[in-house]
Order: C-alpha cells, then structure tokens, then sequence
C-alpha cells in the first residue's frame, strides 16, 4: 500500500515538477492507487487545531503525508516539492534556492555527475 502511494505521490510531484505547476491528477488514473485518506481534526482548549489521522498504520501515514502536502499548497510551499531530474533517482525532495530553479535532490550525487557529463559531450561535439 505504501509502495504504491509512494510511487503514485512521485508520479504526481514529477507531474507538477516537469510542468512547473502542482498536478490535478493525470487522465488515466490508475485505480488501485490510494489517493485518499481520513483524519479528524481538534480543536484543543487553547484555541489550536490539531490534524489526528484516522486508521492506523499505512493509513495513518498516507493521511499524515497529504495533510503536510495540504499544508504546503495553502502556504504555497507546495511548488517547492520536486523531483530530482536524474531519471535514475526520482528522489522527492524540498527545493530550498533563492529562486525556486533547483533541479537536482543533491548537487554532489546527482547534479554533478550530469553536468559534467553535459560538459564532455559539449567538448566532443566542438572536437
């Protein structure tokens, strides 16, 4: 359950990623793939409303990881959650530039390694 939610979430983050705006859902979408979850939310005696996920388990986390993703599009931090371009990699990760252009979930694992393989090419082309 979680593997598919998780390879469903990444799906839906490298949408939004190579467009460069949050997805709505893809025209096929794949049915067996969790796209909901339940949660209640509390209002504590100070007046603070808490997010109590319901279910246990998978469940738990999955509605847990969509009330952080809720969070992050009313914040409109939700634009900075990417996929790294490496098509081996995939990783999803919080772009934290100044100008929102980062491309790579680790500049020393994966960005690197590309730019220098960009670089050669470039020079055996000039060769």
């Amino acid at each position: 359950l979680l593997r598919r939610f998780r390879d469903g979430l990444r799906e839906e983050i490298g949408a939004a990623t190579d467009s460069g705006r949050p997805a709505h859902g893809s025209a096929d979408p794949d049915p067996g793939r969790l796209r909901a979850a339940e949660a209640t939310l509390r209002l504590d005696e100070n007046g603070v409303v808490h997010l109590s996920p319901a279910g246990t388990g998978a469940q738990a986390l999955i509605a847990l990881v969509l009330a952080a993703l809720f969070e992050a599009q009313l914040t409109d931090e939700r634009r900075r959650i990417k996929t790294c371009a490496n098509p081996r990699c995939q990783v999803a990760f919080y772009d934290r530039s100044r100008n929102n252009s980062g491309v790579w979930h680790s500049l020393r694992v994966c960005g690197r390694p590309a730019n220098l393989r960009a670089h050669r090419a470039r020079r055996r082309q000039l060769d």
